[in-house]
């Protein structure tokens, strides 16, 4: 009776934090975007100014930490982009803008390439 019963308080335990586990999984709504500019289908190595913007919505730039969210590496991660339809802009110094519209679903990860060459 004593190990029937120790069992059952195991396997309620185990079910338990499943059951807690998928229910924070469930409540993460956001995605990974990994945006890459390239010159002949590699990583351009080159300074690149980004800018990301929501379309659906205002247009208004996607904001991190209060600010505009802009980088001028030739590769970013933005680590957690509400689900919807967003653009990406990217210039090389010189060169005029490349744009790219992109759609993010929940709990994923995108890699967004855009050729500046």
């Amino acid at each position: 009776m004593k190990k029937t019963f120790h069992s059952l308080t195991v396997a309620a335990l185990l079910l338990g934090t499943t059951g807690v586990c998928n229910a924070a999984w469930a409540d993460s709504r956001s995605a990974e975007v990994r945006l890459v500019a390239t010159i002949n289908n590699s990583p351009a190595f080159q300074p690149i100014i980004w800018k990301v913007f929501r379309v659906d919505g205002e247009g208004k730039p996607v904001h991190v930490e209060g600010q505009p969210y802009e980088s001028t590496r030739h590769v970013f991660t933005i680590s957690s982009l509400k689900p919807g339809r967003y653009t990406a802009i990217a210039k090389r110094n010189g060169q005029s803008e490349r744009r790219r519209d992109f759609y993010v679903m929940a709990d994923t990860t995108n890699k967004i390439s855009i050729p500046v060459d």
